[in-house]
């Protein structure tokens, strides 16, 4: 039955919020949890997921409005910036070394991502589409990195008011490899990454006493073996069987 079928009533739809760090291996899960529950709802829209990401801010911003750092990293043309020198307020975002401050791993560098008012009024703006997603009755696998906890927060509130059913897993991988990771991923893209970020996300991006309902390492376990995981979990709660 479709959903203005006489007087049928959906269930809440569900939001599968995906919390690790930078170079974790988030964004291939979340691909590959999308195509398994694809498979699982065998066409049935209210079934169906959409996967949305925080990286997703990338795609609203102007090339120009990268920062200095970035662009040296990727090998390009730093005259197309509008950005004059790194932490000047033009660019859309930062890295700012945190390798003074307090935090479980240490070392050196360790670089944490800031926006200025521009990008993170974008993040704000994503931030409240998925909830307007939610409320249109679409599921999402949502692939964030929930490094700040105003983030978390700001997140948390626009789920929870469009009544969808949360479902948290967390991700998690060893610094090695994180790093490893980093370090292969000056690919001349967006998704390039300079060295540090990784490591200082994973210190910070599960430091808000987020509740998981299930936890995977990708750095021990392969991305089906780690869907299968996810898959079994939701089982668990439910949440696959209430369509």
């Amino acid at each position: 039955m479709s959903a203005g079928s006489g007087n049928l009533r959906l269930p809440a739809p569900v939001a599968i919020l995906v919390n690790g760090p930078s170079s974790s291996g988030k964004s291939t899960l979340c691909r590959a949890l999308q195509d398994s529950l694809a498979d699982l709802a065998d066409g049935n829209p209210d079934a169906a997921f959409a996967r949305v990401a925080f990286d997703d801010v990338g795609l609203l911003l102007s090339k120009k409005l990268y920062p200095v750092s970035f662009v040296q990293l990727q090998g390009g043309d730093l005259t197309r910036l509008v950005s004059r020198a790194p932490h000047d307020g033009r660019a859309a975002w930062e890295y700012i070394d945190e390798s003074d401050a307090p935090g479980p791993h240490g070392g050196n560098p360790r670089l944490r991502l800031v926006f200025n008012p521009h990008g993170r009024n974008l993040l704000a703006g994503i931030h409240r589409s998925w909830g307007n997603h939610l409320q249109l009755g679409t599921n999402l696998i949502i692939d964030h990195f929930l490094q700040d906890g105003e983030w978390k927060e700001e997140v948390l509130e626009i789920l929870r008011d469009s009544g969808a059913r949360i479902f948290f897993v967390g991700v998690f991988c060893s610094v090695a490899e994180l790093e490893r990771r980093e370090a292969s991923r000056g690919d001349g893209g967006f998704e390039g990454r300079p060295l540090g970020l990784a490591r200082r996300s994973d210190e910070l991006c599960h430091a808000h006493d987020l509740d998981y309902d299930v936890t995977v390492r990708t750095d021990e376990q392969t991305t089906a073996e780690s869907v299968d995981e996810i898959v079994s979990a939701l089982r668990r709660t439910g949440l696959l069987y209430s369509f």
